[in-house]
């Protein structure tokens, strides 16, 4: 491209010291070819022709010019930079490189201002000293800024599409799955890691025994962070933006949504070494806050008591809950009434589906027949106490429709019902219990007395 004709706009930047900003999404450089390398050779031949003294380049990859500018981590290192002034002009290839939305581009145009910091296009010729140059900024602004909805919307019809299809639209995928002619299909080499990945947190409940157990078994490294991302990847199971049927699943979807339910309870390791049993499984129903775990130490006697109190009362006086129950008595309790909550909770379900769910028109029925009875109550044809009394009637009907639960796979739980829970239980240890529990459990709801009131379950 050939630059001398901007050599008569620009005549006052010479030797100047100038920022190179560059900005390129994803969806921009796949469907326009105009790439991070592009543009900064385009900035870099531009610098060169003008004697501009380059500070820096500072390069949003991925970042779309609709997001937050605050979101771009290079444009906002810049800006402190300009706050700075490290230098005293900023150039990037076009305009849309810089904003496609007018009210962000006038907040940091203040802030240039301030600083007597202006900007510049490469490939474009626009200014902000006249009231016709910044009427042309906002017009071409705004356009802008449609074009980016409108081609937002298009890609995202298309990827939708190619997602409903089973198409892939990145070449990435998750380890234990590989594209295949633009399909995700398992891999047969890195999947069993995955298999062993969720087995693991399954058994144990923590995200850090995964990430060890992994180095042990095949010497490979992950973070925390990756495992708890893995965990949550909803393609495991075959699923992807709404599609249910997007690829092969490596766990089923049950146990996977059932995992996500574990995964609020990860068992933390401690610097102790202490391992509480009930942490985050245990909810007050005064105040409906989880109950704390806490240790008091009888150095006399060289012992410990954990026991579970309600911080909203014992560090806030917010709630009616005073009394602390130890975590053995808590066991007990546990112990003796899980079984009779299995069934009553099996049984509750039971009762559910088993009763007809009323149409789904029935209720938007009924409230129409409300509207017609406020109808004849403004035109004066009924008096308010009918009015009221019908309303009330209809108004029960609604809420009494009951709609059919969604499936659930009861079969771990009912199983749970056949086992021994009291010689099994004795022989775990306190990570054991911990994440035996876990396994199965929700919450478990206590009351002021601490009697458990209720128990919520995973499946």
């Amino acid at each position: 491209m050939q630059y001398s004709k901007f050599l008569n706009h620009y005549q006052s930047i010479q030797c100047k010291r100038a920022a190179l900003y560059v900005r390129c999404s994803s969806e921009e450089q796949a469907l326009n070819g105009d790439t991070i390398q592009t543009q900064k050779e385009v900035l870099a031949e531009f610098a060169e022709v003008h004697q501009l003294k380059v500070m820096d380049y500072y390069i949003d990859e991925g970042y779309t010019a609709r997001k937050k500018y605050n979101k771009r981590k290079e444009f906002m290192r810049m800006l402190q930079d300009a706050e700075a002034e490290k230098f005293d002009i900023i150039v990037f290839t076009k305009l849309d490189r810089w904003f496609r939305n007018v009210a962000d581009y006038y907040k940091i145009q203040e802030v240039l201002e301030k600083h007597g910091i202006n900007w510049l296009t490469a490939q474009e010729r626009y200014e902000t000293e006249t009231a016709n140059g910044r009427l042309n900024v906002n017009i071409r602004l705004s356009v802008a800024q449609d074009e980016a909805d409108r081609t937002s919307e298009r890609i995202k019809v298309v990827f939708q599409h190619k997602i409903s299809n089973g198409e892939l639209i990145s070449g990435a995928l998750p380890l234990g799955l590989k594209n295949v002619d633009g399909k995700a299909v398992i891999d047969e080499e890195t999947a069993p890691i995955v298999l062993d990945l969720f087995n693991h947190f399954e058994l144990n409940n923590s995200k850090r025994a995964v990430t060890q157990y992994l180095m042990k078994k095949y010497d490979f490294y992950i973070t925390i962070t990756s495992v708890s991302n893995m965990l949550s990847n909803e393609i495991y199971k075959g699923c992807k933006r709404g599609n249910p049927n997007f690829c092969p699943a490596l766990i089923e979807p049950e146990r996977f949504d059932r995992i996500q339910l574990q995964k609020k309870h990860n068992v933390r390791v401690r610097q102790t070494n202490r391992y509480y049993v009930f942490t985050g499984l245990v909810e007050c129903t005064s105040c409906n806050h989880s109950m704390i775990a806490n240790t008091r130490i009888d150095y006399r006697y060289e012992r410990e008591y954990i026991g579970y109190r309600c911080n909203q009362y014992h560090n806030h006086k917010v709630c009616t809950h005073k009394k602390i129950i130890s975590e053995p008595n808590l066991e007990r309790l546990v112990l003796d009434s899980i079984k009779p909550a299995i069934q009553n909770y099996i049984a509750r379900y039971e009762v559910q589906t088993s009763t007809p769910a009323k149409s789904k028109n029935d209720a938007s029925k009924l409230k129409e027949k409300q509207n017609n009875l406020k109808e004849l109550y403004i035109n004066g044809y009924i008096e308010f106490e009918e009015f009221k009394a019908r309303c009330d009637e209809l108004q029960n009907k609604i809420d009494s429709i009951t709609v059919t639960p969604e499936p659930r796979n009861l079969t771990p739980l009912k199983d749970f019902l056949k086992l021994d829970i009291e010689n099994i239980y004795n022989a775990f240890s306190p990570q054991e219990k911990r994440a035996f529990w876990a396994s199965i459990i929700n919450k478990i709801y206590l009351n002021d007395d601490n009697e458990i009131s209720d128990i919520d379950f995973l499946c």
